[in-house]
């Protein structure tokens, strides 16, 4: 599924994406609020300045993508591979990223108040 057909189904009303294929997706600037990519493969994928606040993203594979100034406050990320995602502005307020890996991700000016950060891979992540 490309994202034009994906918004077109979202659009339609359906929410559950779990194990989806959005690899590369120019998803920027969309309201995407409470959906479930869950396991979802979304690497290299643009959410820049998307709102995926209470989003399920367990598992996910969101390695490399651009999540910069994305709304994710109170996002569950349990597991989810940031691995050099652009997190720069982001709002990871309340979201769950126990597990998570966020090794060279770029994490500056984030916000993470009350996130839950249990056994999460900060390896050479900028700050």
């Amino acid at each position: 599924m490309d994202a034009k057909e994906f918004l077109q189904v979202y659009r339609a009303g359906r929410k559950v994406f779990s194990n989806i294929d959005l690899v590369g997706a120019d998803l920027q600037a969309i309201d995407l609020h409470k959906i479930d990519f869950s396991h979802a493969l979304m690497s290299k994928a643009n959410f820049a300045n998307s709102k995926l606040c209470r989003a399920n993203l367990t598992g996910a594979d969101l390695s490399y993508s651009n999540l910069n100034s994305a709304d994710l406050h109170r996002a569950n990320l349990r597991y989810a591979n940031l691995k050099g995602a652009d997190l720069r502005n982001a709002d990871l307020r309340g979201a769950d990223l126990r597990g998570a890996n966020l090794s060279w991700a770029n994490m500056q000016d984030a916000l993470f108040e009350g996130a839950q950060m249990t056994n999460v891979n900060f390896y050479n992540a900028k700050k």
